[in-house]
This record gives C-alpha cells, structure tokens and sequence, in this order.
C-alpha cells in the first residue's frame, strides 16, 4: 500500500511542526519512498482528484523518464529581466527551513515544475490567462518513474500551530485519493466523432506574415541582423472538449524523441513535444543542443536520405544553424573547463521535420543554479534571432502575436539547483474545445517567404495529427 510509508512519517513531521513554532513561519515536510511503477501516469494526473488546479507532466519518452506532478502546496511567480533570480530565490526560502527524510535527500527532492514566459514583460492578458511571465510550482504529489522504478514524493507546508496528527491525517487522505486511483484508472474514452475545424483563424494572418518575412530578408541584406524567428499561431475548434492525455499519449507514440510537457492550471493546459533542449544539469555537467535548419521528412527513405544532404549542404540552413551554435558556445564557454561542441551537425530525424542537431556539453568551474543558466541561454537565436536585442526589439511589431509561453523554457528543478528545462516548441495552449497551436521559422539570408510558410505548416503538423486522430 502506498500508505505504509506513513508509518515513519511522524519523525520528520514532528519535527516540522516544532519548526513552524519555534520560526512562526510555515515550514515545508518533504516525504519520499520507493513505489511500484505506475503504468498510465498520464491517466493518473488526469483523473486523480488531487490535480484538479494543477498538474504538471514531463517525459523522455526514449528515455523512460517521466515526472508526473499533482496539485500545488506552493507557487512561485515573477516578472521582468530578473524573474528567474526571483524564482531562484522564492524557492530557496521554502528550502532553507525545510525537513526532508533521507529518500528525500538522496534523490534531491523537493522537486519544483513549471515554465516561462518567452517575453520577460509578458502578461497574463487573454488568452493566456493563468500562465504568468514566471510560475514554479511545488507540487502535493510528485511521482518520478525511470523505467521500472518509481519514487513518490509528498510534500506538505506546516503552519505555525499546527499537529502533527492533523498533518499526518492530511498526506492519508491525499495518499488513499492517489491509491484509489491506481487501483481504478479510469478508461479514456474513444475519440470517435471528434470533429476539427482547422485554422479558423490564423495571426498574423498568412499574407501578413509572409510580409514581414520579406521586410526580415531585407533588414539582414542591409546588416541590420542576422536572423530572426518569426512566429504564427493558427485556431483549431473541436465539436467538444480536447483531452490533453489522448493528445500527448498520440505525441509520445509519434515523437519518442521529443520532451513531452504538460502544464494544466484552471485557466487552460499548455502541452506540446518539443525536440529542443534548452539546458540539462547535473552536478557541474551541463548539456544542451542547437537546432536550427530543416527540412520536409520525405515521402519514402530514398526521399528522406536525398532531403537530409540537401539540408546539410544548404548555405541558408548551414548559417541559420551556425549562428544558434555559436551564441551558445559563447554563453557557455566562460562558465565551463573545457566546452565539446561536435564539429558537424547531425541530423535530427522526425516523423514530420528533420532538423540540423549540434550536441553540446562541458564541465561548470563553478556551481550554476540551473535557473541561472536557463537565463544566461534564454532565448536562444533559435527561437528569437540574432542579435538578441535586436530581434527583440523587432518581434512585437513583425508578428503582430502574444507568444505567451511559446518559446518559453518548461521543465523542472530539484533542491540540489539541478534539473532541466526544454525550449516550449511544437506546443499549443488548450481551453475547452479551442487550441491555439504555435510554429515560428527562422529567417536569415536567402529565405523566401512562401518555403518560410511552408516549414511553419510542417511543424504545426505534430499537434495537427494528434488532435485530428481518434
């Protein structure tokens, strides 16, 4: 029974309780054991009742890692050039009078989830009400599997004056409502008869947008900038409400590469499956990739390999993946003893897209907070452009769009500073029956509007599909 653990949960609850007393001040009670896999966490997070404001899911799917989040005992939110600070900060005071068993301590729990906004001013205006410029959340319930192991995390705030039986009866019931849920899971209902309207409404609109392109080309001829990334968003409409689990459980079976991500709060549920990291830390090892230039998937092998060398001896994808590798290396290279950056690109293949992929790792000198390189590499030229300041600058006028958290960096953190977080690509943001899906293309020299258009088309494909598959 997922219960049993309770049974030597008084200890550090106790001491919580005393703590919370003694500093007048909530403290948090982190509790971790081992539990058997659970097959269906997406379902899990779907259904249970504790998830009904937030829940959170993160996958490698060719990895066999997941993180499944359920409901929120803390949030963390922040606005400006400095919110990844503010977070960093926000979550360390939690931390700094914290009580955690030894599970705990050794797999690095707590664990915070979350994301950001791609705009550092960015509101919470409609539609993407719920989603600040900067939310970390730290959850009731967090289960981590790695392949046929799993780890439940509870986490509990304590109030000055609070009992320690009062506390211990509260992770009962949360613990009994997930184990009733593992011994239920509830069936997904078929998608038959689900009916999309596509692309009812598209911004900019499409002759806008190939506008602008053209008005890009020609800042870069006149070295105004290198390369910028312009995005679009189109409206799809279902004849009833999408199910975010059905959508990502299409993805994972499609994209087994990709990060899955999943952020649902009252207002809506951000999700996508993004191919782009943005940064992975553990200890002083980081790693990251640039991905920039692509290409259609062809239509048989034969078409894919002759596609796949025309990519990699295209001179305006070359430049448009170059500039991404090198304003990563030269984030990275004063931070690290030693940078490997592979000397070519390889060739990221998709079931939609194929992609120029550049590998990248070293060694921090010094101990980074992961929340401080997500800052230093945010936004990347391969989701903003080159000079950053400049794109910048040029991207509120050129789309015309409220990114929101498009773009953004999504993932997750533990108490050692360490985790990692993805660039929010391939992603769309979903209320009820509507969904707003996202792409962008990288413009540089030579690009032409109309191929521009078709590339966004092609990666707005993922998310077409699973949505339009029953």
């Amino acid at each position: 029974m997922i219960t049993d653990f309770l049974y030597e949960a008084d200890g550090p609850i106790a001491l919580a309780v005393a703590r919370a007393c003694d500093r007048n001040v909530p403290v948090l009670a982190t509790l971790s054991a081992p539990i058997p896999p659970p097959e269906d966490l997406l379902g899990l997070i779907q259904h249970t009742a504790i998830s009904e404001t937030r829940r959170f899911f993160w996958e490698r799917p060719a990895e066999g890692f997941v993180i499944a989040g359920l409901g929120a005992v803390a949030s963390f939110s922040a606005q400006g050039d400095g919110r990844f600070n503010e977070i960093a900060q926000g979550c360390d005071r939690v931390l700094a009078s914290a009580v955690t068993d030894g599970r705990s301590q050794s797999i690095g729990a707590p664990f915070f989830v979350g994301g950001f906004a791609f705009s550092a001013d960015a509101g919470e205006a409609e539609p993407w009400r719920g989603f600040p410029c900067a939310l970390m959340v730290l959850p009731r319930l967090l289960i981590i599997r790695h392949d046929q192991e799993a780890t439940l995390t509870i986490n509990r705030l304590v109030p000055p004056g609070a009992s320690c039986a009062e506390i211990v009866e509260q992770l009962r019931f949360d613990l009994q409502q997930l184990q009733q849920a593992l011994a239920c899971p509830r069936v997904e209902p078929p998608g038959d008869g689900l009916s999309i309207r596509y692309e009812t409404s598209s911004t900019p609109p499409v002759p806008q947008w190939k506008r602008a392109v053209a008005a890009t080309v020609e800042d870069i001829t006149q070295r105004r900038l290198e390369k910028l990334v312009l995005a679009r968003s189109c409206t799809v409409e279902a004849n009833r409400r999408l199910d975010c689990s059905r959508i990502l459980r299409h993805l994972r079976a499609a994209y087994p590469c990709c990060v899955l991500f999943w952020m649902a709060t009252p207002h809506g549920d951000f999700l996508g499956a993004t191919p782009e990291p943005l940064v992975r830390l553990r200890g002083q090892h980081v790693t990251t990739a640039a991905i920039a230039g692509s290409t259609a998937p062809g239509l048989s092998q034969a078409d894919a390999c002759a596609l796949a060398q025309a990519l990699k001896r295209s001179d305006k994808d070359r430049l448009e993946h170059a500039i991404v590798v090198q304003a990563i290396a030269e984030t990275l290279t004063p931070l690290c003893d030693g940078l490997a950056v592979a000397p070519e690109p390889q060739l990221l293949r998709l079931d939609n897209v194929q992609h120029l992929m550049t590998p990248i790792a070293g060694r921090l000198r010094n101990p980074h907070h992961i929340l401080d390189l997500v800052a230093r590499l945010h936004p990347s030229p391969a989701v903003a452009g080159h000079p950053r300041e400049v794109a910048l600058r040029l991207l509120p006028e050129r789309e015309a769009l409220d990114r929101g958290w498009y773009a953004g960096p999504i993932g997750w953190m533990d108490a050692r500073h360490e985790g990692e977080f993805a660039v929010a690509i391939r992603s769309a943001l979903v209320r009820g029956a509507k969904a707003l899906l996202y792409a962008g293309a990288g413009i540089v020299a030579g690009s032409d509007p109309e191929a521009e258009l078709m590339e966004t088309r092609l990666k707005l494909q993922p998310l077409l599909s699973a949505l339009l598959e029953p």
